[in-house]
């Protein structure tokens, strides 16, 4: 097996297994376990929620109006990466669900992060990558992962608020 295939599924199988680690840590623990179950609920529903609106519009929907997480930041954070593989097969991409679930739990944690979207061409293909900034540095991104994009949107935009919303 050549090299960067054996480099593909090495991190494949670390994501796996810190996947299988995050959801069992979480079992023990009733706040996790319930904020996992709402972040599985909301990412059940993420696809349709999606369809026909706005980006901007949806994604200010998505924006909490209020700081209702005690657990920490990186609980949170490996929590919602770990409920965004179990969609694996869904048509939204991992990254997009992914950025979504952190974005609008994270947001509940008081961390001010931006999501970003941002677009590349392969050849004649064109390809799309989300992820989120905080302090505009990526947040647990590597850099191999964003560099690549063009930023196309960031939301909320640089020096703007995110807006408030009833729809968190």
């Amino acid at each position: 097996m050549p090299a960067e295939n054996r480099s593909r599924v090495g991190r494949r199988l670390r994501r796996a297994a810190d996947v299988a680690l995050t959801l069992l840590m979480a079992l023990p623990r009733p706040s996790a376990w319930r904020l996992g179950w709402e972040m599985w609920r909301m990412s059940q529903h993420l696809d349709a929620r999606m369809t026909g609106a706005p980006l901007p519009l949806f994604l200010a929907g998505l924006t909490p109006t209020a700081i209702d997480l005690t657990l920490p930041s990186a609980r949170v954070r490996r929590l919602a990466d770990a409920i965004a593989v179990l969609h694996i097969a869904s048509p939204l991409g991992i990254c997009l669900r992914r950025s979504l679930l952190r974005y609008h739990f994270l947001r509940r944690c008081g961390l001010p992060v931006t999501i970003v979207f941002g677009a590349r061409r392969r050849g004649e293909a064109l390809g799309g990558h989300a992820w989120l900034t905080l302090d505009q540095h990526p947040y647990f991104e590597a850099a191999e992962d964003y560099q690549p994009f063009v930023v196309m949107l960031r939301f909320p935009p640089e020096g703007v608020s995110a807006p408030a919303s009833g729809l968190s």
